[in-house]
């Protein structure tokens, strides 16, 4: 497979080796409404990371595929328990397709806001779309009352091993943008919530669930 080294990779360059440490395992919750929407069938997972979701969704007995950009990111996934029996598509999920198709297609932690322009955030859902089977599910984890505009972001934060930083670049989305690529895709908006308890989504600024379902047979 060919190398992608794309923008999408920079990210993981600059936060791989403590990633794990800014973001902890999903907890019961999230993984019980993951477990419930895959419904027994396969799942991808656009920018897998360190597969923080996807080894956890593994481990209840779900096929699971990945993609992801940065080999820095992948290099900390295969060190861990369990990551052999993970599928794994290197690249930038704007520009690569993972083989098959998924019951359930996940794209979390603002993971679309890393794209560099709206014409890869376009592309990628376009890709994940025709990834999905027929009544297949779609999770996005967008952020809500950011900028829209590009932006450098410092992140700082203490660890066990003292004050790591990074930067990140941002292209934050809109969710009316969301809905209209998703619906041109032939995917119906189905919940939009604003935690993992699935409460309903009513304008709160922070992070946003959206579920959309793909058309059956």
């Amino acid at each position: 497979m060919n190398e992608d080294t794309a923008d999408a990779a920079r990210y993981g360059e600059g936060c791989a080796a403590f990633y794990d440490e800014i973001y902890p395992p999903p907890g019961s919750q999230a993984l019980r409404m993951l477990v419930g929407l895959a419904a027994g069938g396969a799942v991808l997972e656009a920018g897998v990371g360190t597969g923080r979701y996807a080894l956890p969704l593994l481990a209840h007995g779900l096929p699971v595929h990945g993609i992801e950009a940065s080999p820095a990111m992948r290099q900390q996934l295969r060190r861990k328990p369990g990551a052999a029996a993970l599928g794994l598509t290197a690249g930038d999920f704007s520009r690569v397709s993972a083989p098959g198709r998924y019951t359930l297609v996940l794209c979390l932690t603002d993971t679309l806001a890393l794209l560099p322009d709206r014409c890869s955030q376009r592309a990628a859902l376009e890709r994940l779309a025709r990834s999905m089977a027929p009544g297949a599910k779609l999770l996005l984890e967008t952020a809500h009352g950011s900028c829209a505009a590009p932006a450098e972001v410092d992140i700082e934060f203490l660890s066990a091993a003292g004050k790591r930083s990074y930067r990140v670049s941002l292209l934050p989305l809109h969710l009316a943008e969301l809905d209209d690529w998703t619906a041109g895709c032939g995917l119906r908006l189905a919940a939009r919530w604003r935690n993992w308890q699935a409460q309903d989504w009513n304008g709160e600024n922070g992070m946003v669930l959206s579920l959309y379902v793909a058309a059956g047979d």
